[in-house]
């Protein structure tokens, strides 16, 4: 038996033949690299010493097996191919492939196949396989480690990220793996990822106590280190699980704990094998990565929830707040009009709140709203949502079971301000007025249904308070008021009774003026202001906020048009565009056209959207684009609001953030907005997008956007919306300069 390129009738007679069998002999055993000698059959006919350390295998054991049965399914067919054509050829193969050793681990080698020949036909096969499996592990690890990074920072489902983690580990070290979380009120762990582990063991120890008789992961809880079980048989730490480890033929386990920054537990990562074994420094060091990276996760899930959290819920009574009510009632009414359903919204209004605060102090009134929404809460149940809306002011949904009930559950609520509130000593009465409205009678949208509803409940502190009012859509008060209303709005441009009022927008960093918001006013008969939080969802509804909205950009570039003709330097011009004008086909047309017939440079128009416009990102980011192309800036206003993943605004060609004056309003006082502040600032930040904070009223709320590095401002603090030839005025004491994106 000879292999290629060896003579095939040597001299065996000759000394030299007799000394070179010794030496081959001695390369054989000695060689650092796995020999596998293989029949033509594929079966193992001999391997060295280097073969039984890398497969974990003895010799007898590896004898007469099938080579092929130790691959991996993805690398049989390649390495099949290469063994057939080396025997049929009669050519030398180099072939990579992998393989599972006797523990589970991962193997992966670089082979050279040649064949074994007797009187010039092939009859078997010689492996010479070289062990590149930490080098291979090495890239493998650092591609994942990349993958689950990436997966983080797209605030993917922590469940997700951390069984994508555990699958990938499992894959290079053949473990069982999982990631508990730690209860410190319990002192227990549950499960958060286990792919592999059976669902009656994960069953049977979720829930496992942290203690010394807790299993590898409960001690290492209690010990804040790893905990290495080589043998589950024997241990002490596994008194209280081992029949169930046993019974799922789990025999050794280590586990390590997950520390936050502040040295306390989150979690634990485990490992678990079939065979009694210790782990092997590379495992103990994939450990600590992956345990690392389980941390990661599960403290950025616990952000985003504190974020979501502080976004979508009142700071000081725990409940909704008003951004999550919005949301809340928009998606239910798209549910309820799906399934042809009904609709009642609750508006609760405190009676003479304000004396509360006036007399006793806002604390105790804060005593008091913080008793009347775990009333509110206890009272209606976890089937039925309930918001604090905004001051003294609550709302609650009822969806259509509920709806027929909806007077008898308001006068529910009316009863639990029988009892008096103990707040700081002093018993108080306090009494609700409450509006309901009814979907879809009284309102076709979110907006509608909420204007009705506070309608209401005017109607119910009119009627004396302390009551109830059902929305009464016939009035002749409630409607007249309303055609009047829209008929006048109808004619106002014809009778040039809608103006634009300019309000200064502020750099920080200098202080300058950098630009300017175009706000709508109309002046009804020449003699009254309306104010547009009455006119502008009016005009939404009965889609005539198109007509207008196109007036309003092309005024506004006119007038800046006009300005830069009289030599003052060009400046941002902001302009709203409302839901219904950003989903109308023609928008990038209209734009265009407006631009080329006023000759406003595109560079200095921004139009401002709102979140809400960009629920369905790929049409949004599709027609922003557009209007990028011409030139135009793009500007998220009310930002906050609603709630915009990291992953979200990168997808969003967009220059500018606007802060709602929502959040900058009680900046001073209200811990959450200022954490929510910092915290855009921070991300918008991150993604090079500059942002400006509505609403300034006072050096207070300046200061604090100065310290955390707000780039520009807008509010009363630096100048009201003023007619064109007052902001005019302005410019000329005070010029302008431009900024650009």
């Amino acid at each position: 038996m000879t292999m290629s390129g060896i003579e095939e009738n040597p001299d065996t007679s000759h000394p030299l033949f007799e000394e070179a069998q010794q030496i081959y002999r001695s390369l054989y055993i000695y060689s650092t690299e796995a020999v596998f000698l293989l029949y033509a059959d594929g079966r193992i006919a001999d391997t060295n010493p280097s073969g039984e350390r890398v497969s974990g295998y003895e010799r007898s054991e590896l004898l007469r097996t099938r080579f092929s049965s130790y691959l991996l399914p993805t690398d049989l067919r390649r390495a099949r191919r290469s063994f057939r054509k080396v025997l049929t050829e009669g050519c030398p193969e180099q072939v990579g492939f992998s393989f599972r050793s006797k523990t589970g681990g991962l193997v992966t080698v670089d082979a050279r196949v040649v064949p074994v020949l007797r009187q010039g036909e092939v009859i078997g096969l010689l492996g010479i396989s070289r062990d590149i499996t930490q080098q291979e592990q090495a890239v493998q690890i650092l591609d994942d480690q990349n993958r689950v990074l990436e997966m983080i920072a797209k605030s993917t489902p922590l469940e997700e990220t951390l069984d994508k983690l555990l699958r990938m580990t499992e894959y290079q070290t053949g473990a069982k793996c999982s990631i508990l979380r730690y209860d410190p009120k319990r002192n227990a762990l549950f499960h958060l990822a286990a792919p592999s582990l059976p669902r009656d063991y994960l069953r049977t120890i979720d829930g496992i106590s942290a203690d010394e008789r807790g299993g590898s992961c409960g001690a290492s809880v209690l010990r804040k280190e790893i905990v290495i079980v080589e043998d589950i048989q024997s241990s002490e730490v596994w008194e209280k699980y081992r029949t169930v480890a046993l019974k799922y033929d789990l025999r050794a386990s280590w586990s390590l704990p997950m520390l936050d920054s502040e040295g306390e537990v989150l979690g634990t990562f485990a490992m678990y094998y079939e065979q009694v074994r210790q782990p092997t420094e590379k495992e103990l060091e994939l450990t600590r990565k992956v345990c690392y990276l389980a941390r990661l996760a599960i403290e950025q899930s616990r952000s985003d929830a504190m974020i979501y959290r502080m976004a979508y819920h009142d700071s000081l009574t725990g409940l909704p707040n008003r951004r999550f009510f919005q949301e809340k009632l928009s998606e239910t009414i798209r549910q309820v009009e799906a399934d042809g359903l009904k609709l009642a919204l609750l508006y609760l209004d405190l009676d003479r709140f304000k004396m509360v605060n006036d007399s006793l102090g806002h604390g105790s009134g804060d005593e008091l709203l913080v008793e009347i929404a775990r009333r509110l809460a206890a009272s209606l149940g976890p089937d039925k949502f309930v918001a604090r809306h905004g001051g003294d002011e609550f709302v609650v949904l009822l969806i259509d079971g509920q709806v027929p009930e909806s007077e008898l559950i308001a006068q529910r609520l009316l009863d639990i301000f029988i009892r008096p509130f103990e707040v700081g000593g002093y018993e108080l009465f306090v009494t609700p007025s409450i509006g309901i409205s009814i979907y879809p009678e009284h309102g076709a949208d979110a907006a509608a249904l909420l204007q009705n509803a506070d309608a209401a409940m005017y109607a119910a502190k009119e009627a004396g308070k302390d009551t109830y009012a059902v929305y009464d859509a016939h009035s002749e008060t409630q409607d007249g008021a309303r055609i009047l209303l829209e008929n006048d709005l109808r004619k106002s441009l014809e009778r040039r009774e809608l103006q634009l009022f300019y309000q200064p927008q502020v750099s920080l960093f200098p202080t300058r003026r950098i630009g300017a918001e175009a706000l709508l006013r109309w002046h009804r008969g020449q003699s009254e202001w309306i104010s547009p939080g009455d006119f502008i969802p009016l005009a939404e509804e009965t889609g005539l906020i198109l007509q207008i909205g196109e007036w309003v950009i092309r005024e506004a570039c006119r007038q800046g048009k006009q300005w830069i003709d009289a030599g003052y330097e060009p400046f941002i011009m902001a302009v709203n565009l409302s839901p219904r004008q950003f989903r109308q086909s023609g928008l990038v047309d209209l734009i265009r056209s407006i631009l080329h017939e006023t000759g406003y440079p595109p560079e200095y128009l921004e139009l401002e959207i709102t979140e809400g416009m960009t629920l369905d990102v790929e049409s949004a980011s599709g027609k922003m684009r557009q209007l990028r192309d011409l030139g135009v800036q793009i500007s998220i206003d009310d930002f906050g609001t609603g709630y915009s993943s990291l992953n979200y605004l990168k997808r969003l060609p967009i220059s500018r953030l606007k802060v709602d004056r929502s959040f900058v309003r009680d900046i001073e006082t209200d811990l959450g907005d200022r954490d929510i502040v910092k915290a855009i600032i921070a991300m918008a930040h991150n993604l090079k997008i500059t942002v400006i904070a509505e609403g300034v009223e006072n050096e207070d709320q300046l200061a604090f956007l100065e310290a955390n590095g707000c780039d520009e401002i807008q509010g009363y603090l630096f100048g009201r919306p003023v007619p064109p030839d007052e902001f005019e005025r302005g410019m000329t004491v005070q010029g302008t300069g431009g900024r650009h994106s």
